[in-house]
């Protein structure tokens, strides 16, 4: 198969500004009191650039992503530096001078600047809660985003935590000597009446912040990195939900192409895929990666996934997009879930999702079990087929290319995966230079408690 091809094939028939949309409703399923921060921020950046046009090398459209998504990190203790302290918690310092704060800007600023449209403009959050430096900013143009976004996100932080109290006259309170003058001055000039603060005291803000996210627009490769966050965005819940999801949507279009499906119809599907398991944003991860069987309240929960990516979807892409998600568990005998539906209510879009569903969950290495054998995959869909759980007419085109389709696979995972390779060694190489630079001083210091820390490090 030349993935080249079929990559032309594929149709953008979701927006740009849906996918980020969608993506910014699976961060709230992650931590809600990160992810409104973060619009509030977006929303107050996105004023102040709308009256005070940015530099030729700085864009609207990415100072609001990146007024969105400059907390990135804060959604990933499991990469970055944490304390003991609960990853839950619904009062977060996120201007604390503590490394394990500043780790997480790090972490989002590579984390964006290689797996998103930002690029190179992430790199306003590498610095991100450090002074304002007029030679730094007179260098690099990022440090315009970051003079803007430092900013807003402490005057959405006060707002928030002081409903009932005026910004300070002076705004550089909020941050002594963190601030850059000239935003402060432009911010001042633009709240007259609070006519900046009130729509967030009032939280009328996020319809006109929506409007915007719906106007952002990428293409080509740029829009295919958002196509890929989606699902990678799953990986802060479970790796498994990730992998799996990038292996369904392979198969899908295996058996898409075989099908005869035209070039809008296999687009169709291809999105639904990505999407079916979106849902499992809002599912513990206890119950995604348990183990063993899930006990029937368990299984319960489980379940209810599809209705979180209805709601999640709901508003954002076509209705028949938001269907094929919410019934890829239906059955041609009624005996699926959440409708119990029966064939004449199953499109063979539909029909072709729940098979590519069902031969990732039997192939794939899941918490409670490892990999089926082809034997073994093909008997139990052969079985299913026999209760007129599956459609026949799918289920043959799998056996009959099963061997084929496997084959397939690496090189059709290429669309979905991404190399987190240089994320990861640009944040290694950020703790060890600053590890070695504290070791370098506890030594010099002569603090043998921090030297022996460090050097376990």
């Amino acid at each position: 198969m030349n993935v080249a091809e079929l990559d032309e094939r594929l149709l953008p028939i979701v927006s740009a500004g849906s996918i980020i949309r969608i993506a910014e409703r699976v961060l709230q399923n992650f931590n809600r009191e990160v992810l409104f921060h973060s619009e509030r921020t977006a929303y107050l950046a996105m004023k102040i650039a709308q009256a005070h046009p940015l530099s030729e090398k700085c864009s609207i459209q990415n100072l609001v992503l990146l007024g969105l998504f400059h907390t990135i990190g804060f959604y990933r203790d499991d990469f970055t530096l944490s304390s003991a302290e609960d990853p839950y918690k619904t009062s977060i310092d996120f201007f604390s001078p503590r490394r394990e704060i500043e780790s997480k800007y790090v972490f989002g600023c590579y984390y964006l600047e290689y797996l998103t449209p930002l690029h190179k403009d992430a790199l306003a959050l590498e610095n991100f809660n450090q002074p304002f430096n007029k030679d730094l900013k007179d260098f690099l143009y990022q440090e315009e985003y970051h003079s803007i976004l430092q900013l807003c996100a402490y005057v959405s932080s006060f707002v928030h935590k002081n409903h009932d109290l005026p910004l300070p006259e002076n705004l550089n309170a909020l941050a002594p000597g963190l601030l850059d003058p000239e935003y402060v001055e432009i911010f001042k000039s633009l709240n007259i009446d609070d006519s900046l603060t009130l729509p967030i005291i009032e939280e009328t803000y996020k319809q006109e912040l929506m409007d915007f996210l719906d106007t952002i627009e990428y293409s080509g490769d740029d829009y295919k990195m958002l196509i890929r966050l989606l699902i990678h965005f799953l990986d802060f819940k479970s790796t498994v939900t990730m992998s799996h999801s990038i292996n369904t949507s392979c198969y899908a279009l295996s058996l898409g192409i075989r099908a005869g499906l035209n070039d809008e119809e296999l687009s169709e599907l291809f999105i639904s895929a990505v999407l079916h398991d979106i849902g499992k944003s809002a599912t513990p991860q206890r119950i995604l990666e348990f183990p063993g069987k899930l006990s029937p309240e368990e299984m319960g929960i489980m379940k209810y996934h599809v209705s979180h990516s209805k709601r999640i979807l709901t508003g954002l892409v076509p209705q028949n997009i938001i269907d094929n998600v919410f019934r890829h568990h239906e059955k041609l005998n009624g005996s699926g879930y959440p409708m119990h539906l029966t064939e004449e209510n199953i499109t063979k879009i539909q029909r072709i999702l729940t098979v590519a569903d069902i031969t990732s969950a039997l192939s794939d290495s899941r918490s409670y079990k490892g990999e089926f054998s082809k034997e073994d995959v093909l008997s139990i869909i052969a079985q299913m087929t026999r209760n007129k759980e599956l459609d026949s007419s799918i289920t043959v085109i799998l056996s009959e290319n099963f061997d084929e389709i496997r084959a397939e696979l690496p090189e059709l995972q290429k669309l979905l995966r991404v190399d987190f390779s240089g994320v990861l060694n640009k944040y290694n190489d950020y703790l060890l230079n600053d590890s070695n630079a504290n070791l370098n001083k506890a030594i010099i210091e002569g603090d043998d408690d921090i030297v022996e820390e460090l050097e376990e490090i």
